[in-house]
């Protein structure tokens, strides 16, 4: 997932025009900047630049942030003067570590010419290790979920016209061999009961109901031939065990 960073920098309401200073007299490069990060950082820097487009001098007092995760930096130490049509760079940094979904801060400037406010809008992309819980919780809704939509990336798009040790790879290896295997996955390189041809032809073409096995049969709803599945059985007779380790 992304992450999106808005900076959006609102006026104050001016005061009576009458005492007022130049209004919008500080503008900014750009009223919105977005930043997308990637899984696996833990902070967002972007910079912008104010611009004094007033015939006056104007002063900036201070920066302030809504939380201490939230860091602004001016050029100079306050208070910032900038002479008529002077600019800056103003450096903003969001660390979001070890938080997802979508944060809002704020980064307030008082100036002269009165009080800017940046909106900040961080949209935070979850872990994998939320993903992969997300996409457990369809699947024990509705076994036969993986073999649609994001899920079938990894479970089905591959399959094409592979058999025997091909397929098994491109089928199996993700769910019951892989380091991440789901506790209530079972491991197909340990028998725990007599495992023979009807064995695997029974569970790989129906799975199971109430859990995470889905129907691989074409006709319930899967991706494989039934060539396919007399295939794979091939294979799992051959290379996997078959009857369960002597006690002790």
């Amino acid at each position: 997932m992304l992450l999106a960073l808005t900076v959006r920098a609102l006026a104050a309401t001016p005061p009576d025009a009458a005492t007022a200073p130049h209004a919008n007299a500080l503008v900014w490069d750009a009223m919105e900047k977005t930043i997308n990060a990637k899984l696996g950082e833990g902070a967002a820097e972007f910079s912008f630049t104010v611009t004094n487009t007033s015939t006056h001098p104007v002063t900036i007092n201070e920066v302030q942030t809504s939380c201490g995760c939230t860091l602004a930096e001016l050029p100079a130490t306050p208070p910032w003067k900038l002479a008529p049509g002077a600019h800056g760079t103003m450096a903003v940094t969001v660390n979001f570590g070890g938080k997802d979904g979508r944060v809002m801060k704020t980064v307030e400037v008082d100036s002269s010419e009165g009080l800017q406010t940046l909106l900040v809008n961080v949209n935070i992309p979850e872990p994998d290790d939320k993903q992969r819980e997300r996409n457990r919780l369809v699947a024990q809704a509705n076994r036969q979920a993986v073999f649609r939509g994001e899920c079938a990336s990894c479970h089905s798009a591959k399959i094409g016209t592979k058999t025997g040790g091909d397929l098994f790879q491109a089928t199996c290896v993700i769910c019951h061999v892989s380091q991440h295997r789901a506790s209530m996955v079972p491991d197909l390189l340990v028998a725990r009961e007599h495992r023979d041809a009807a064995f695997w032809t029974k569970w790989i073409t129906e799975g199971r109901d109430s859990s995470l096995m889905p129907a691989f049969a074409q006709e319930r709803g899967g991706p494989l031939t039934k060539k396919q599945i007399e295939s794979l059985v091939d294979f799992l007779l051959k290379q996997l065990p078959t009857e369960p380790r002597p006690a002790g």
